[in-house]
């Protein structure tokens, strides 16, 4: 009812501002729309305001009670962090929200900005936290300071004994004096209520048995037509806290105010886990090993399988702690298969092998960092982690099993020898099989990319290789049709495979600086128009760059000692620049048959050795000189 005389309200206020223009039906709904959704948030946030302050309340008593934190865990809506869960040792486990975007206010006339009420603590000079609004103390009817925390009660004092009778044959003791009283209960804290009531704000200190007016929850509208103020804005929380940050000892409580509460974290025994849910299983599949509730260090170093402890869950969404599991050598064949919403993960650094199926349909897994000594990853380990951003894997990779990243996306770093895949008359069985991903960096440690390795990864775009690559195995990048980075072969490779970048339809440019180009290493690349021989390439194998329709121009370095067969079978090759002295030893069909070789360019006084030399005299009319 409250809301409803709230919107019809500020319907009034647009009703009439819409009078003065003529009427327009549409444009009313879409204000009444965008009103109803207004105060709907306001209301959302007097909601949020009204937990906080009571998660407010729970951590100056925490401060007060010397509680520790063991728990921060964020609070996401539609994948951002709007707030922040907080367990403790020994208080209520809380939720904080920092708030979201206010919407815009409403057209209307010098429309005056919405009020917040900004509530707060303060420390008084007597040590003792008082509630605050709009940075003043919140006082009580009678202008007293309202505390925050209770009072802790009081012992009753001891009943003094009856004073004894005189000595005498008659005489009689005295009797026992009365009890003493019960202490008095300590005073609760008082905790402020909000509300949001025919546009105003309300707050209340007495439970809600009265309320002190604030002021407009709403910007009002003026009288000359201009706009009224936008909606407040969420990004800087809901006007009592502002942020939660943390390092390793401590977490800071950062209120609006500028009031900073700072509590510790978990004593240095036990883990704290970012997600509950994670340590909950720990607790209840075998890991905590006295049920203390607690996972410790020395509970987790101890474990060394996780078997299924987390397989097919799929509640849990961040293991960072797995870190801290150092007595574990393997993670375990399934061990997280089919937890779809598991999104971080942190391997500890003892980690030698992961294994068959270990990850495999984690569609959220964020990040893959594989830890430098691990040695075997296995079957289909990472397969179907769909949205991986970033795939590192290090040096000391010797085994990759079939298929094991299929279907990853984003990016991929690799530090280890590429192994090759596994060839059979029905399918090309590799690591990457069709896998996603769109950036390859191959480091500097990698000496051996092993045969059909990125075959047909038709995702790839961006490839960048390391300078200490020695061998590329066959078709290892064969049929990456959207790769359209720069091809650039390092001088180091002294073994290219046959086929290697074939049928890369999109790429434009390749440098190559390798002693020899392998079979068919560039053949029915489409979109080749630029080859960059350096001086030290000296022989070009069979069908290097054959059928390669957009090469019109070649030179050919001084090194060069050996072309063979169909070397340049491109049938728009029209001008060949050869610049070695000694002509090198050619095959009668370099060129094959489609080439319509206009011109080729000799060192001058090299021209009737050219023309004279085997398989070059079949060129003899187009031959000429040229100063290199």
């Amino acid at each position: 009812m409250k809301k409803l005389f709230l919107i019809a309200a500020l319907m009034c206020a647009v009703f009439c501002s819409s009078c003065s223009e003529g009427y327009d039906d549409s444009a009313l709904r879409n204000d009444l729309n965008s009103l109803e959704a207004r105060v709907a948030k306001l209301e959302e946030m007097c909601k949020q305001m009204n937990t906080n302050i009571s998660s407010l309340q729970t951590i100056v008593n925490a401060l007060k009670l010397n509680d520790y934190i063991t728990n921060v865990s964020p609070v996401r809506k539609e994948g951002k962090i709007i707030g922040y869960t907080i367990s403790f040792a020994h208080s209520d486990t809380i939720t904080i929200y920092n708030g979201e975007d206010g919407a815009n206010g409403i057209d209307g006339v010098n429309g005056k900005d919405g009020y917040v009420p900004q509530i707060g603590v303060m420390k008084d000079t007597d040590g003792v936290y008082y509630w605050t609004i709009d940075g003043e103390w919140l006082l009580d009817a009678n202008g007293n300071k309202i505390k925050a925390v209770g009072e802790d009660g009081k012992n009753g004092a001891d009943g003094k004994d009856g004073v004894n009778g005189e000595p005498g044959s008659d005489g009689e003791n005295g009797k026992n004096g009365a009890d003493g009283e019960d202490g008095k209960d300590g005073k609760d804290g008082i905790t402020p209520q909000l509300k949001i009531e025919d546009d105003y704000w309300y707050v209340s200190y007495d439970n809600g048995s009265s309320w002190t007016k604030l002021g407009k929850a709403t910007g009002a509208d003026g009288a000359d037509g201009s706009d009224g103020a936008d909606g407040t804005d969420g990004e800087d929380g809901d006007n009592i806290f502002s942020s939660v940050t943390q390092d390793e000892e401590y977490v800071y409580f950062n209120l609006a105010d500028g009031t900073i509460i700072i509590l510790p974290k978990q004593d240095k025994e036990n883990i704290q886990f970012e997600d509950l849910r994670v340590k909950m299983l720990c607790c209840t599949r075998g890991v905590d090993k006295n049920n203390d509730g607690e996972i410790s260090y020395s509970e987790a170093a101890a474990i060394t399988g996780l078997s299924t402890v987390f397989k097919g869950n799929t509640d849990i969404v961040a293991f960072t702690e797995l870190k801290y599991f150092t007595g574990l050598t393997k993670i375990d064949d399934n061990a997280f298969r089919g937890c779809t919403n598991l999104w971080k993960i942190t391997f500890p650094d003892n980690i030698k092998e992961i294994g068959e199926f270990a990850f495999y349909e984690c569609n959220d897994l964020q990040i893959i960092d594989i830890p430098n000594g691990v040695t075997t990853i296995g079957l289909r380990a990472f397969s179907g982690c769909s949205k991986a951003k970033y795939v590192s894997l290090p040096h000391s990779v010797i085994t990759l099993g079939d298929d094991c990243f299929q279907n990853v996306t984003g990016e991929l770093t690799i530090n280890c020898n590429i192994p090759d895949a596994i060839y059979s008359s029905i399918y090309w069985n590799g690591p990457f099989i069709n896998s996603k991903f769109s950036s390859l960096t191959i480091g500097d440690e990698v000496n051996v990319i092993g045969k059909r390795s990125f075959n047909e990864v038709t995702s790839l775009t961006s490839l960048i290789m390391g300078d200490n690559v020695k061998n590329i195995g066959e078709y290892a990048f064969s049929g990456c049709t959207n790769l359209k980075s720069e091809i650039k072969i390092p001088q180091s490779v002294i073994s290219m495979g046959r086929c290697v970048f074939g049928y890369c339809d999109s790429v434009t440019k390749a440098s190559i600086e390798c002693e020899n180009i392998g079979k068919e290493a560039f053949a029915g690349c489409d979109s080749l128009s630029s080859v960059v021989l350096s001086e030290s390439v000296k022989i070009i194998s069979e069908n290097a760059f054959s059928g390669c329709p957009t090469i019109t121009t070649i030179t050919l370095p001084s090194s060069i000692t050996n072309i063979e067969k169909y070397a340049f079978n491109c049938k728009n090759l029209k001008i060949v620049y050869c610049k070695p002295t000694t002509p090198p030893t050619i095959d009668s069909h370099i060129f094959g048959y489609d080439a319509t070789i206009n011109t080729i360019y000799v060192p001058t006084e090299s021209v009737d050795l050219y023309k004279s030399a085997i398989n070059w005299s079949n060129h003899f009319d187009i031959i000429q000189g040229k100063e290199f």
